[in-house]
């Protein structure tokens, strides 16, 4: 697996450690989309499982903790090895 998707997988895993969308400050909401991104790419999601899982938890309808394990599902089904020490960094 390339390393800049496996960083990008820790950064998603990281920065939905929160409660809400909004608790996120406009600089980290951009690299969380980033991030997301290079998710979706790098692991060929469809549109439903990476660009509108990352809508419905911007806008409410799911919460962040429910859109983290569904990332978290994903990067397991796709046997992505992340390295849990990055995750759990403060941001």
């Amino acid at each position: 697996m390339n390393d800049f998707v496996i960083h990008a997988c820790e950064q998603v895993l990281r920065f939905t450690q929160i409660d809400k969308w909004d608790d996120l400050s406009e600089e980290l909401k951009v690299q969380l989309s980033f991030n997301m991104g290079v998710v979706a790419l790098g692991l060929s999601l469809t549109k439903q499982e990476g660009f509108q899982a990352l809508a419905n938890a911007r806008s409410g309808l799911v919460s962040m903790q429910e859109f983290r394990e569904h990332l978290r599902s994903l990067i397991v089904s796709h046997k992505v090895k992340v390295d849990e020490a990055n995750i759990v960094k403060t941001f």
